[in-house]
C-alpha cells in the first residue's frame, strides 16, 4: 500500500513540477501565465535570499530560466525515473520551494501567494518521508527473510 502511495505521489508532484516549470519557461503554454511569471520573478530577485552572503543578484529571466528547467527537469525524474535519482529531484524541489516561500514572504505578498509553494513544498516532504518509510520496511522484510533461510540452514546441518 505505502509503495502504491509513494507512486501516486511522485507521478502526481513530477507531473504538476513539469506543468509549472514549463509555464516558466515558455508562453506556449499560457501566454497570461508566462507574462506574470516573468513579472513575479523581477520582483523575487530583487529579494535573493543569497544577497547577503555573495553579493551578487540573479538577472530575472535568468533566474526564472533556471527555477523552470530545475522544475521540468526534476518533475520528469519524479514521475518517470525509478531509482536514487527521485530523491535528489525531491530535494532539489524542496529546497526551490523554500526558495518560493522565501521570496514571497519577504516580499510581503501574503499567502494565497504563497499556499502553493508552501503545499507542494509540504507534500514533498511527506513524499521522502513515505520513501524512508517503504524504504525501512523493506530492509526490515529482508532482514527477516535472511533470518529466515539462515535458520533453515542450521537445522539442514544439524
Amino acid at each position: 500500500m505505502a509503495n502504491a502511495v509513494l507512486t501516486v505521489l511522485s507521478l502526481t508532484i513530477g507531473l504538476f513540477f513539469i506543468l509549472v516549470g514549463s509555464l516558466k519557461l515558455s508562453a506556449a503554454v499560457n501566454a497570461e501565465v508566462y507574462k506574470e511569471m516573468r513579472k513575479v520573478f523581477i520582483r523575487h530577485a530583487k529579494v535573493f535570499p543569497l544577497y547577503s552572503l555573495t553579493h551578487w543578484k540573479p538577472n530575472p529571466h535568468m533566474l526564472r530560466r533556471v527555477v523552470g528547467t530545475t522544475e521540468v527537469v526534476c518533475g520528469i525524474v519524479l514521475a518517470l525515473i525509478p531509482g536514487p535519482l527521485k530523491q535528489l529531484a525531491n530535494v532539489l524541489l524542496f529546497i526551490v520551494m523554500c526558495g518560493a516561500v522565501y521570496g514571497h514572504y519577504a516580499l510581503s505578498d501574503g499567502m494565497d501567494k504563497m499556499t502553493p509553494a508552501l503545499v507542494f513544498g509540504l507534500l514533498l516532504a511527506c513524499r521522502f518521508v513515505v520513501y524512508y518509510q517503504v524504504r525501512a520496511r523493506e530492509e526490515h522484510i529482508l532482514k527477516q527473510k535472511a533470518e529466515k533461510l539462515v535458520k533453515e540452514a542450521e537445522k539442514k546441518t544439524q
